[in-house]
């Protein structure tokens, strides 16, 4: 049992250590000996669980899939406006991006393989959620009539994007946090009807409000 419990230790810091690297340098500008380095682990060590820098980029994939699923999985109650559980989706995300190195990084992945077909498609797993929480939106009457169709991805596209942008400058999270209640001020008088729009709170949710 301690045995185990030292290699699941040894395997969180790789993972963690990795993510770091990559976040810093891409994948292509880090080697082995910069993640066994930062982890603080032998050879030795990092081969008893990974074979190879592309099977440890999977586990940082991986990890902060994850961790994303779990976000969207934990977004509000059912019993909330679906644009609310939208917005603290959102909010949430800005979160998880300052606070988890391998969710940067997964995002960086995807910015330098533009074409390839990841395994762990993050963008994917946003844009799906994102459309299901617009679909119960409309199905209760929280969108307004003028919303063209499409509007699922373009709205998964500028709140995904604009909150990693914010977070690959180096903008610290008060900030990003503010002006992604900037961002939705201005989405909701596009998309909410005029009931549903000033009942909604934009600012991100107190700790006590987050589900």
């Amino acid at each position: 049992m301690v045995k185990q419990e030292r290699a699941e230790r040894t395997l969180r810091r790789i993972i963690s250590a990795a993510a770091d690297r990559f976040e810093e340098n891409g994948y292509s500008g880090t080697s082995l000996d910069d993640i066994t380095r930062a982890a603080g682990v032998s050879k030795g060590a990092f081969y008893f669980h990974f074979a190879s820098k592309k099977q440890v980029a999977d586990a940082v994939m991986e990890h902060s899939q994850g961790l994303l699923e779990d976000l969207i999985d934990s977004s509000g109650l059912p019993d909330e406006p679906a644009l609310q559980r939208l917005i603290d989706l959102t909010h949430g995300l800005n979160r998880l991006l300052h606070s988890e190195p391998t969710v940067r990084t997964a995002l960086r992945f995807h910015r330098e393989w533009p074409g390839r077909e990841p395994e762990f498609d993050h963008y994917a797993l946003w844009y799906g959620a994102v459309g299901r929480l617009l679909g119960d939106a409309a199905k209760h009457g929280e969108l307004s009539d003028e919303v063209p169709g499409g509007a699922e991805r373009v709205v998964a596209m500028v709140t995904l994007f604009s909150v990693e942008s914010l977070t690959v400058r180096g903008i610290r999270r008060p900030e990003t946090a503010q002006q992604v209640t900037d961002l939705w001020d201005v989405l909701l008088a596009a998309v909410a009807t005029g009931t549903a729009g000033p009942v909604l709170r934009t600012r991100e949710p107190a700790p006590c409000e987050v589900r």
